[in-house]
This record gives structure tokens, sequence and C-alpha cells, in this order.
């Protein structure tokens, strides 16, 4: 019988067998899952939406044009002037010069498409993947890696000056990545109409069938020959993860479900914990308010540092999380967890009637509720440490707080996802 014509029963079969096929090649153990909205936790950035630009039209506006790039926008795309309007360019690097045909124009921007590039500049390098430019993940497989670090410590340095006002804030050169490739342990894949795994085209909804991904976990690269063999229901998702029970982050140990959320990049988690807790400098006896805190992956080392004299409350809104956590922390009695938003635990008594030495936020890429914000700052702790995703809702709450009387004292970016635009910063505040 022809592979395509199995049922739906047979085929899920076959991909448990050649899910276990794949792990047994790969050496490790590696989740799969499969079905119509199969996820790997809340705003999780996956190869197969990282880019959100949004879809140009395909018709031309006007004729090509030479450009001048001189800067990189925070979304990744290299910008230049011409005739007073701004042009976007993705694949180009501030400093080259090149033929540009515009797909988009507005009254004082535009976006173009990268025609040829006449004047390349010293940080151009060959994309290591052969869908660079296709794929809706990597933006910048054509940048020399010191150089994405360089531009991640410059958008997070500009959106805070100029979005929050604060061009004197201190930000600290980007850390790297220790491996800029090889390094997610996770990934989520779409269909295409004929069943195969692939990734979305970028700015579009279009699948294209996927050969190689190499920013992946060298497992994961493995279960990828076999997933790209399958023959799936078209509107399925796969979502793909390294499976370790637990995983450890520095001294810590990490139950993660898959439908919880976790750090891609594990290595760079480690550095991301140490950040933060250089950043609280907590000391025992103290109590900590932990936002966002998923399956614990600071809440664990803060109850560490403030023992048993000292209290760490994690707030958390998905099941699958506040189970993990549970999990993770039992052995920590200083630990207790509370089931809600965040925009609801900020009018509950635990926390109004609390005096925290210390507040955690690690809000999703939208930031943290206007309100909410508002809530946390009235509890006026000493420190307020916000880990962000994005560096412009960081800057817009930034703003909010050194209105309520908060200084920024410093921004940490960290490249916990080499190879695109994005950038994890862990902003100090006190006041």
């Amino acid at each position: 019988m022809a592979q395509g014509r199995h049922s739906k029963r047979d085929r899920e079969r076959m991909n448990r067998q050649n899910a276990r096929h794949a792990r047994k090649r790969a050496g490790e153990r590696t989740r799969v899952q499969t079905g119509p909205q199969a996820r790997d936790g809340a705003e999780a950035l996956m190869p197969s939406d990282m880019n959100e630009r949004p879809a140009a039209p395909q018709q031309p506006v006007g004729d090509p044009l030479e450009l001048l790039l001189t800067g990189m926008a925070p979304g990744g795309d290299a910008l230049g002037r011409h005739e007073g309007m701004v042009i976007f360019v993705a694949g180009a690097l501030p400093g080259e010069r090149a033929r540009v045909q515009l797909t988009e124009r507005k009254a004082s921007w535009g976006r173009a498409r990268l025609l040829e590039v006449l004047e390349p500049a010293p940080e151009r390098v060959i994309p290591a993947c052969r869908h660079f430019g296709l794929c809706g993940g990597c933006t910048w497989q054509h940048v020399e890696y010191a150089a994405q670090l360089g531009f991640k410590h410059a958008i997070v340095r500009e959106q805070l000056a100029r979005i929050a006002r604060l061009p004197d804030v201190e930000v600290r050169p980007c850390l790297p990545s220790p491996q800029p490739f090889g390094y997610r342990n996770t990934t989520r894949l779409a269909t295409t109409a004929e069943g195969r795994a692939g990734y979305r085209v970028a700015g579009s909804h279009t699948v294209f069938p996927v050969q190689e991904c190499p920013i992946l976990e060298p497992a994961l690269q493995a279960d990828l020959e076999t997933v790209r063999a399958m023959v799936l229901d078209p509107g399925d998702e796969v979502t793909l993860r390294v499976e370790a029970d637990p995983i450890r982050v520095g001294a810590f140990d990490y139950t993660v479900s898959l439908d919880s959320f976790f750090q891609v990049n594990t290595a760079m988690a480690a550095h991301l914990v140490d950040a933060v807790m250089s950043a609280l400098a907590l000391q025992p006896g103290q109590r900590v308010l932990d936002l966002y805190a998923g399956v614990g992956l600071f809440t664990l080392p803060m109850a560490a540092q403030v023992g048993s004299a000292g209290h760490v409350l994690a707030v958390e809104s998905a099941p699958s999380a506040i189970a993990d956590g549970r999990r993770n922390s039992r052995s920590l009695p200083q630990v207790s967890w509370l089931e809600t938003p965040v925009e609801e635990a900020v009018t509950r008594t635990e926390l109004t009637r609390t005096l925290w030495s210390a507040i955690l936020v690690d809000p999703p890429r939208r930031g943290v509720e206007k309100e909410a914000l508002l809530a946390l700052a009235s509890l006026r702790a000493p420190t307020l440490v916000y880990v962000s995703c994005d560096p412009a809702t960081l800057a817009r709450d930034a703003a909010l707080l050194t209105e309520q009387g908060y200084r920024l004292l410093s921004a940490q970016p960290l490249d916990l996802f080499p190879q695109t635009a994005h950038v994890e910063t862990v902003a100090t505040f006190a006041r």
C-alpha cells in the first residue's frame, strides 16, 4: 500500500515509530508531538514564526534605486534614506550600498527588497543554511556573529534612549551564546498541503519543505531528517524537543512538560540565571516576588539565596508550568505558588500586604500590562529586576517605572537567539 493511502491511525503509529528510531540514531531521547496545535509553550520563538514582519506586497513600487544603508532597525532590517523617506531592507547591512526595489511605500517610510549588494560591508558572511532568505526564522545568518552582538547592544541602547528617554543608562555589552549554531533545544514545524513538514516562508503563511536547520541541537537535526520523510495531515504541526528529564541549568534541575515554556537555548539559560541573580543580590531571610515564574527557572536559585528563613512567592497562570514548578520546588518549603494571571495577582492580599525585598518580572514579549505595572510599583520594593525579550516593550515599561520613582541602573543584553534580531535583556531598577 502506498504511504499516502495509510489510515490516520496507521500514520500516527508510524510517526511514533519513526520518532523512536530518530531518538536512537541521535543518541538521546527527543520528544515529538504531532497534532493540529502541537505546542512547546506560549511565547516560544520558533523558526516557523520568529520573523513577524508583515508580508510585503509582491508588486514593485516604482523603479529600482541605489541606496546607502546607514543603520540597523530593531526588527533586524537595515535602513537607509531616500528623498526624505526611511527605507527598510531585509538582508542588508549598515555601511552597504545596494540596489533595492520598493515593495511598500508610506508617507515617511517604505520597505524594499534587496536586489544586489553593490558594496558589501565587512561584517557580511555567507549564510550557513540553504533556506536563509526564504525561511521566516533566521534573519541574520548573513551577519558575522560579533557584529550581531554589537547590533543587539545598539538596539537595546537606542530603544531605551528613544522610547524611555534614558540615553545615559548603562547598557552592557551583549553576552554571546557559547554556540551561535546548534543551540535550539526545540522547534515547531508546520505542514505543506502535501503533508510534508516545513517552516513558513518569511512574512507569509506559506509552508516550504525544510531540508536542514543549522540552529537546532544535533539531536533535533537528526530527528528532522526522519520527520521530513513522514506524511502528515495537512494543517498538523510537529513539535520537536530535546528531552532531558530533568533539564539541568547551573546547579538546579527542572522538570519541563511538553506544554510548559522553557528557554530554547539551554546553555544561555544558565547565563541568564546568573545575570538575574547578580542583579537581585539577595540576602538570607528576604522576601521575593517572582512574576511570570514559569517552571521556576529563577524561583529555585532565588529560594536557595534567601534560605529557609526567607520566602519566594511564584506567580504563574499556565497550569502545566505551575505543576512543573511545584514539582521542581518540592524540597524548598520557602517557595509558595499562586496560580493566577499577574494582572489579577497584583490585587491579592498575599502581594499587597507584604513588604517585598525584591520583585522579578519576566513577562512575554508584550510586556507588563500598564495597570499591573503601576500596582507593582506601588509595592515599593527596593529592587525590581525586569527580564525582557523585546527592547521596545522594555523601554515602554521602563518609562513608566521611572515615572513611579524607580531608577534604571543598568541593562544587560544576552544573546539567547543567535542568527536572529531577538535579544533578551536583564534590566535592574532601584528606588
